[in-house]
């Protein structure tokens, strides 16, 4: 093989490694979401430590975004990430031996710790490798395959949700065959993502240290070696001499610790605009809504109008576009530009928040609040009403649907009750029209099913439950999807075992309309839209920023500054999501994210310099030359 194969081949296995990286990071972020409910159904965790088990991933890249920097200069990159591939298979082990809440959250932290070193390290390691002519499409390829990790999450999760509903329904009302039908389902999403995992792992064992590294740390020759490795031989020297020419001005500065290093980066012009740049981009890009979109696409279509089964598949396809777009975006990076992208990215992303905040606007302006008729139908500190007879429905021409968000003790939960869309009074017209072809004893005991569904009554009798297993399989299903509409309107709130002493308190309560089908497909449009814009421009380039932007003297610190603002505006907007969708729509919550946008696409049209075919110290360069152009 000749010697320009071989770098070829040396240069494509590195990159496939690192992108192996960007999947681990993108199945930390995606499997969450299919194995959520069956977790929830599966354990007996609070609504509060089902939460912290979610959030705990953004907790770990924090803190793993925080010391990875400093580690990555200690250390070097690829130890760091060999440590953040152990990080992953270690807390994956974790969380699928699992039994309690304490380790299920070790497990989740553990994983969220591997994803912020990926993110710090990986990036790092790609941009002082790859060639300036190909770092782009290099680091694109990272963000493609973070998204290729999120939609692999959806299908491991849609594989086993397709088994995990096959048998509870088998299980029928046997509970232990349901739940631990649901356990295996969430365990085995989770032990799936092992494979990628441990392939990361093996990969990183054989990689190469990075040249730039080797360099600061006095190993010239072993720099070269790499390099020579990587670059044709006239290119290698040129680069080695470009390196040692930026290490050699940079020694001739005073030497700081981290402290100082850190005061340097915030006091001189050289560094503290390419820092804050930097800075900006990665928090406007988290503030753009991206994580929360992810997390709770089913969620958000479900509240559009989209019954479950189609939020999940239009979810899925809007995934997929995902990892399309980006692919569009690795092959326009190089040829318009960080900045050309970033434009149109963030322009994209503005329209689609505000058209989806039209959207929701205009039936979540039509709810009621209810909170105080709720409450006064609490009784013997529980409540239990049929949407159908309590009359808290404003008048509307549609169907309505009543959330209550309550509380017992400090636990905090929400209740959902509906009254029969023109696809649930469908089903009721069938179920009526097959008790009618039925004996006049059985329609009888029909009846006593029926008002026990609907919290008439207090449970099925055995002789109704013997009759419907009794019946055709056809006639089961039209008996079981009805079950399903009169059990939707009902409200059956009472304390858990052992919190008997615990008061019911509604904190909350609405009705309003319920949109349509056509509101559902629309909002998936907008979420598709946006996701291509986001895409586009800033799902790529926010890592092209992250890595290109810090000098050499500050990029470990300065970037594991810039990824905790990233990782902190994250967790902060996944901890005001559901409080301020609660208190006033989703309007306002993608209202607020169109003004975050705005903010970045103002940042990168007047301020962010174009890096597209430049050498990382060429970049340095150009913020020394504003610098000394004042």
């Amino acid at each position: 093989m000749s010697t320009h194969n071989q770098q070829r081949m040396h240069l494509l296995f590195l990159t496939a490694i690192c992108g192996l990286g960007g999947l681990l990071y993108g199945i930390d972020i995606g499997i969450i979401d299919p194995a959520l409910p069956y977790l929830h159904r599966a354990t007996s965790l609070t609504e509060g430590q089902l939460s912290l088990v979610v959030a705990a991933v953004m907790g770990g890249s924090i803190l793993g975004s925080v010391v990875a920097g400093m580690l990555a200069d200690w250390l070097g990159r690829r130890p760091m990430m060999v440590v953040s591939a152990l990080l992953f298979v270690g807390s994956v082990t974790v969380i699928y031996l699992s039994q309690s809440f304490v380790p299920l959250l070790l497990g989740r932290l553990l994983q969220g710790l591997s994803g912020g070193v990926i993110a710090v390290v990986v990036p790092l390691y790609l941009a002082e490798c790859l060639p300036a002519n190909q770092r782009g499409r290099g680091l694109a390829l990272f963000q493609f395959a973070l998204t290729v990790g999120i939609v692999l999450a959806a299908f491991i999760g849609n594989h086993y949700l397709s088994n995990a509903e096959l048998a509870i329904q088998a299980a029928g009302s046997d509970a232990v065959a349901a739940t631990a039908a649901a356990d295996r389902a969430w365990r085995s999403m989770f032990l799936a993502v092992l494979y990628p995992g441990t392939l990361f792992l093996l990969g990183c064992l054989f990689v190469s240290e990075s040249p730039r590294w080797l360099i600061r740390r006095g190993h010239a020759a072993q720099a070269a070696s790499v390099l020579s490795r990587l670059r044709p031989a006239d290119e290698c020297e040129r680069e080695v001499a470009e390196i040692g020419a930026a290490l050699a001005e940079e020694k001739a500065r005073p030497k700081l610790g981290r402290g100082a290093a850190l005061a340097e980066m915030l006091t001189q012009r050289r560094y503290v605009l390419p820092f804050v740049l930097a800075c900006v981009i990665l928090g406007c890009n988290q503030a753009t809504g991206i994580n929360s979109i992810l997390q709770f696409m089913s969620t958000i279509l479900q509240h559009a109008g989209l019954d479950p089964v189609s939020a999940s598949s239009y979810g899925t396809a809007i995934k997929i576009l995902n990892s399309v777009m980006t692919v569009a975006a690795i092959m326009l990076v190089e040829r318009k530009g960080r900045v050309f992208l970033l434009k149109i990215g963030t322009a994209g992303i503005m329209v689609s928040l505000c058209l989806l905040a039209l959207l929701f606007h205009r039936f979540e302006s039509q709810r009621v609040d209810v909170r105080a008729d709720v409450a006064a139908l609490v009784a013997g500190n529980a409540l239990d009403l049929n949407l159908a007879d309590a009359r808290l429905a404003p008048p509307a021409s549609g169907p309505v649907q009543l959330t209550i968000l309550y509380q017992y003790g400090d636990k905090e939960q929400v209740a959902e009750a509906y009254t029969p869309t023109p696809e649930a009074q469908a089903v009721l017209a069938r179920e009526q029209a097959l008790v009618s072809t039925l004996p006049e004893a059985q329609r009888a005991v029909l009846a006593q099913a029926r008002a026990a569904w609907s919290g008439r009554a207090a449970a099925v009798p055995e002789g109704a439950q013997q009759l419907i297993a009794s019946l055709p399989a056809q006639a089961r299903a039209t008996l079981e999807a009805a079950r399903r509409v009169h059990v939707a309107q009902r409200i059956d709130i009472r304390p858990a075992d052992g919190a008997a002493d615990a008061q019911l308190e509604i904190v909350r309560a609405s009705v309003g309309p319920i949109p349509d089908k056509n509101s559902g497909l629309l909002a998936a449009l907008c979420i598709a839209g946006f996701i291509a814009a986001f895409s586009i421009g800033p799902g790529v380039c926010v890592w092209l920023a992250l890595s290109e932007l810090m000098p050499t003297r500050i990029r470990s610190v300065g970037m594991g500054v810039a990824l905790l603002i990233n990782q902190g505006t994250g967790t902060l907007i996944a901890g005001a999501f559901l409080p301020i969708v609660g208190n006033f729509g989703y309007h306002m919550m993608f209202l607020f994210w169109a003004a975050c946008t705005a903010v970045y696409f103002i940042t990168a049209a007047f301020f962010l310099p174009e890096t597209k075919g430049k050498s990382l110290e060429e970049i340095e360069r150009l913020f020394a030359r504003t610098k000394a152009a004042e």
